[in-house]
């Protein structure tokens, strides 16, 4: 009688460590991506690298950092390398350039279904904010410096909460002024 009880047992562990195995070949939907490889790896480091880079120099130049020429050469130097080190990755991993072409469709998608909210949301606050305001108050909010987000330069509207481009608080960010 023990025994069976143990055989019982013993079958129902080596039936869920199977299961466990086959479950992902079961499973609809692509495949993930296993990145095994040092070279693609890199690769995938060294964009993120020129990327932060080409957010950072965007900053500079709307912050006054660098001027006009400065920029337009920056820009050009870091775009061509991340174009590089795009062929480079689709070279080695040419799945991943699907899988980041599916991913940036439905970012697009989903942005414009927040934009539509958003905009809708706008023009309710600013019927609502237009029938409240005296003409003293408009020409004060035109002689306003606009702020800054200081996480990535985006300009921000003195009602949001979060920035609009990166989505840091803006309650925590300190914003620039610029004139």
């Amino acid at each position: 009688m023990l025994w069976t009880i143990e055989l019982l047992v013993a079958l129902l562990i080596s039936g869920l460590a199977i299961l466990a195995a086959v479950w992902p070949l079961l499973k609809k939907g692509p495949t993930p991506a296993w990145v095994e490889d040092d070279q693609l790896l890199d690769l995938l480091h060294r964009k993120e690298q020129v990327l932060l880079a080409i957010k950072d120099l965007e900053f500079d130049y709307r912050v006054g950092k660098l001027s006009e020429e400065d920029y337009r050469s920056y820009d050009q130097q870091l775009r061509r390398q991340a174009i590089a080190l795009l062929a480079q990755i689709e070279k080695v991993a040419p799945e991943s350039a699907q899988l980041d072409a599916s991913l940036e469709q439905e970012i697009l998608q989903r942005r414009k279904v927040r934009d539509k909210i958003g905009s809708a949301v706008d023009r309710n606050a600013k019927g609502l904010a237009h029938t409240s305001k005296t003409s003293n108050s408009v020409e004060d909010e035109q002689q306003r410096p606009r702020l800054y987000c200081t996480q990535c330069g985006h300009p921000l509207d003195p009602h949001y909460r979060f920035c609009a481009m990166c989505g840091a608080p803006v309650e925590s960010v300190a914003a620039v002024k610029r004139s």
